[in-house]
């Protein structure tokens, strides 16, 4: 009677390489979610500054219909001109940048066509790059 009470004790636990498999696959399943949801964050940030940089462009539009011209600098859509033929309201200085918190790059060789470019460099910050570093143009939209 004696031997079945203590076989019973020593099968009655897990051994530690049953706990090692199970912290792996826990460990892996965290880190499959983790980036899953890190990914899903990144498309909303590219999406929501394809969607700021497309209002930036229907306000020079605007801008445009209204004075004739495109502004030379995105800060003369937060600046007041004075120009009563401006029938569009003030940006915020928010309104120019993307979702990563830098201003859009502007470039207009000539302030009466619509040869305009916006350009956000996307996460990193810098030109060029592939995935959420790649660079989004107003050209694309």
């Amino acid at each position: 009677m004696i031997r079945k009470n203590n076989m019973k004790r020593a099968q009655a636990g897990f051994s530690l390489i049953e706990i090692l498999v199970v912290m792996v696959m826990m460990a892996t399943l965290i880190g499959l979610v983790a980036n899953s949801v890190g990914n899903s964050r990144l498309k909303g940030q590219v999406q929501e500054t394809k969607i700021r940089m497309g209002k930036l462009k229907m306000k020079m539009d605007e801008f445009n219909l209204d004075l004739g011209y495109y502004p030379s600098s995105l800060d003369d859509l937060v600046n007041d001109n004075n120009d009563p033929n401006w029938m569009g309201y003030k940006l915020k200085e928010k309104d120019l940048r993307d979702a990563w918190g830098e201003k859009f790059k502007y470039s207009n060789p000539g302030q009466h066509d619509e040869d305009y470019s916006l350009v956000s460099y996307g996460k990193d910050k810098s030109p060029g790059g592939t995935k959420f570093d790649k660079d989004i143009n107003s050209w694309d939209l």
